[in-house]
């Protein structure tokens, strides 16, 4: 088959959740044989079509930044991707386009291209919002809500990546039989064959350090525990614009000595090595659309995962309390300090959860995926 990926941003141009999961199924599926693009904003130098790694890149337009300096989204940004993704109605026929949710408005001419091309339109839909949409824009909130909840109806097929976020689709207005859910995934395999280094840290996390991700409460969380673990330490991976912010709350905290802040890795290895060389993963995000990689990864790394529980968290199927993770009930410095004390000076616990959190994983690796997406997409092919 001939697949087309479409998204603004790019991996490994960019990184993130969305950008991941679209590159693992697309060079698994181009190993088996399927002609893969990803085609989206242009993130590197050189021509605007190019080869790597058996997939081919095409761009659409110029990259510009995806999120403003307060950590969303930029709508300037969106719009810019909406009007780039019209270049796609000059391509070639696809058999099948796979449109990343984010930023919506290159439905539009997705759909249009579908419509002409006559192939299928499917999305990869990450969360739905709802009633987020007001809190996070304010009355523009109106706007986005009812974008959401028109372009459900655009695909001939929305995979979501948890049950939670199936659940919201249908509930928004996609119909039932449109909607199937294919979660994110994990190179379980490479994870487990990584070895960990010798400094050794309490607690680690990994992902963007934007506002929603809410790194700031894991930091006092840092500082609540240390009236109780004088050493703890933690290691916080990655990069964003709240970073400035973090490292003056840590050294107002006085934890400056307790968390180790490594800013962006590009080697996947290297940021695996450093996961494993903790003993527990807090994912203190309040919007994961139910899915999670990092939830997955910290698994396969044999961590078990603090998270909390609310509306557009991490699905509470994905974790089985006391086995592979824990929620707190709110979003709070003290109840997340709390439960990281009381795991940490219980070894018998964290030793069994060590190997449960493994078997966990096991089922999310990419090779999985990749299958779910090979049969989804040809069952629709063979539809048309």
């Amino acid at each position: 088959m001939k697949i087309g990926f479409l998204y603004d941003a790019i991996y490994p141009y960019q990184k993130g959740g969305g950008e991941r999961r679209i590159f693992e199924v697309a060079r698994r599926l181009s190993a088996r044989g399927h002609e893969v693009h990803i085609i989206g904003m242009k993130g590197w130098t050189g021509p605007d079509s190019i080869k790597n790694d058996g997939l081919i890149y095409r761009s659409l337009g110029r990259s510009i930044p995806l999120y403003h300096s307060s950590g969303r989204r930029s709508i300037s940004e969106a719009f810019e991707f909406g009007l780039q993704s019209l270049r796609l109605l000059r391509f070639e026929r696809f058999d099948v386009i796979d449109c990343g949710q984010w930023p919506y408005f290159h439905f539009l001419p997705a759909r249009a291209y579908c419509w002409l091309r006559s192939c299928p339109m499917i999305v990869s839909w990450y969360e739905v919002w709802g009633r987020h949409w007001f809190e996070y824009l304010g009355p523009l909130g109106f706007a986005g809500a009812m974008i959401e909840k028109a372009f459900v109806h655009l695909p001939d097929r929305i995979f979501a990546v948890s049950d939670a976020t199936r659940r919201d689709l249908i509930h928004t207005g996609a119909r039932p039989d449109v909607v199937v859910m294919i979660p994110n995934g994990i190179d379980y395999k490479r994870i487990c064959s990584i070895i960990p280094p010798s400094t050794k840290y309490h607690v680690s996390y990994i992902g963007r350090l934007k506002n929603h991700k809410n790194v700031d409460v894991l930091v006092e969380a840092i500082a609540l525990a240390k009236n109780s673990i004088p050493d703890i330490s933690a290691v916080i991976i990655g990069d964003g614009p709240e970073k400035p912010m973090l490292l003056e709350k840590a050294r107002s905290l006085g934890v400056s000595q307790n968390i180790t802040f490594t800013g962006a890795i590009e080697e996947f290895d290297d940021a695996i090595r450093l996961l494993k060389s903790s003993l527990l993963f807090v994912n203190p995000s309040t919007k994961e659309g139910g899915g999670s990689i990092t939830l997955f990864e910290a698994n396969a790394c044999g961590l078990p995962v603090i998270a909390v529980r609310c509306p557009h968290g991490i699905d509470p199927n994905l974790i089985r309390e006391g086995e592979n993770g824990y929620f707190v009930d709110e979003l709070s410095a003290k109840k997340i300090a709390d439960k990281l004390v009381a795991l940490l000076d219980n070894t018998e616990v964290m030793n069994a959860n060590a190997s449960q959190t493994k078997n966990m994983a096991a089922q999310y690796d990419w090779d999985v995926v990749a299958d779910q997406h090979e049969n989804a997409y040809k069952k629709i092919y063979q539809l048309q």
